[in-house]
């Protein structure tokens, strides 16, 4: 297959210096493993980016080198700018090298451009956010086209669309981790951590809370941020004044490659999360390693956490209204919130780490990933424009 890549050119990738993104990793590790299985791919990025693949930036420069130079609304229409010149480019660029199919990793912005592509081009766009708010409303203009298809990273993640835009997804692929770089160790040093950006949504202050309740060191990693007073308050007054680099220990934004050591080391990784998390990269990265996952059962972690054998799903405290989750009260563990956190912590010896890198090794690798892209493209090249079955 002849396929085309294409990914904001906002930063080079994969990213570099510590810079946190998901999407970014996901379409050169992508894009290496369908060239090295011999497809024709041409990865559209911007300068500065490399993979395996044939890269074309057009010498478009990342748009984040002004970003500090720019006001915050005058950035992001330059953004908008650079994406629909490199998608100019990449189409026009198709043609001459007979691209078959063009995939894309965003839904802002693309409705316009591609409906001024040539009407034989093919589209496939996987969804890295949850469906809501603007990516939903993009996501339900796009499904107007017939040449475009969509693919979730989990089922959770098309929970709320209706059965005409589902109609328009060819498939769930779930992400793959590099698990040479994330490297089985058969024992831990004893610590917890959680390791994410340090937002109120990924509920690092669950994760204080839970770890002095269970007498267990934490290690908290990641980015915080301060570009909303809410985010600058959740570090302030729930993060920070319990980091002693004894008890609660505070390890800035790393790059990826650093990040296996700690997850190495610890026994658990927590994810606390209070938001519907799409997919969830941490916890397969975790798990390749060999450190079980203890997480609410929130959005994607039924998907990807096996209970009782990976690790431990913890309902969370149910929300005013009584909502119920599917799968509530089938756990392993009965208690909810950071009680059922805690027991989970306790009861961390009786998870196999070996089991935890089996289950990866099954489900979660890149070569699993790839395969699963390749019959995704497969299947549309096949389908000649007629609904494909999600």
């Amino acid at each position: 297959m002849r396929v085309g890549i294409m990914i904001s050119p906002i930063r080079s990738v994969p990213p570099t210096g510590g810079v946190i993104s998901a999407p970014g990793n996901f379409v050169v590790e992508l894009a290496d493993g369908l060239t090295r299985k011999g497809h024709a791919v041409y990865l559209f990025a911007a300068r500065g980016s490399t993979s395996k693949a044939t890269v074309c930036d057009f010498e478009i420069l990342p748009t984040s080198k002004q970003e500090r130079m720019l006001p915050k609304d005058q950035y992001i229409a330059q953004v908008r700018r650079d994406e629909a010149l490199l998608f100019e480019h990449m189409v026009a660029y198709g043609s001459k090298v007979d691209i078959q199919l063009f995939h894309l990793h965003q839904v802002l912005g693309m409705k316009s451009l591609i409906s001024l592509a040539p009407a034989s081009s093919r589209f496939v766009i996987t969804l890295h956010d949850p469906i809501e708010g603007e990516n939903k409303d993009a996501l339900l203009e796009l499904s107007s086209l017939p040449n475009v298809r969509f693919v979730s990273l989990t089922h959770a993640q098309q929970q709320g669309i209706d059965a005409t835009v589902a109609s328009r997804f060819a498939g769930t692929v779930p992400h793959g981790t590099d698990t040479l770089l994330f490297a089985f160790a058969p024992e831990s040093k004893g610590y917890v951590a959680v390791i994410g950006r340090i937002l109120p949504k990924k509920g690092q202050d669950d994760a204080i809370q839970v770890a002095r309740e269970a007498n267990t060191p934490l290690y908290i990693i990641g980015k915080q941020y301060d570009d909303t007073p809410e985010h600058t308050s959740f570090w302030e007054q729930r993060i920070a004044p319990h980091i002693d680099s004894s008890a609660v220990t505070y390890v800035p934004v790393i790059p990826r490659t650093s990040l296996p050591g700690y997850y190495q080391g610890a026994k658990a990784l927590l994810m606390p999360i209070k938001w519907e998390e799409p997919f969830g990269l941490v916890m397969i990265e975790a798990m390749s390693c060999g450190t079980p996952v203890i997480a609410y059962n929130r959005g994607s972690v039924p998907e990807i956490v096996q209970d009782g054998v990976t690790g431990y799903i913890i309902d969370p405290d149910p929300p005013a209204g009584g909502h119920v989750r599917p799968g509530s009260g089938t756990w392993t563990i009965k208690k909810q919130g950071i009680e059922g956190l805690a027991e989970g912590i306790r009861r961390i010896g009786e998870i196999d780490r070996a089991a935890c890198r089996k289950h990866v090794e099954d489900h979660f690798s890149l070569e699993k990933m790839v395969e699963g892209y390749e019959q995704v493209y497969a299947n549309i090249l096949a389908s000649k424009g007629d609904a494909l079955r999600s």
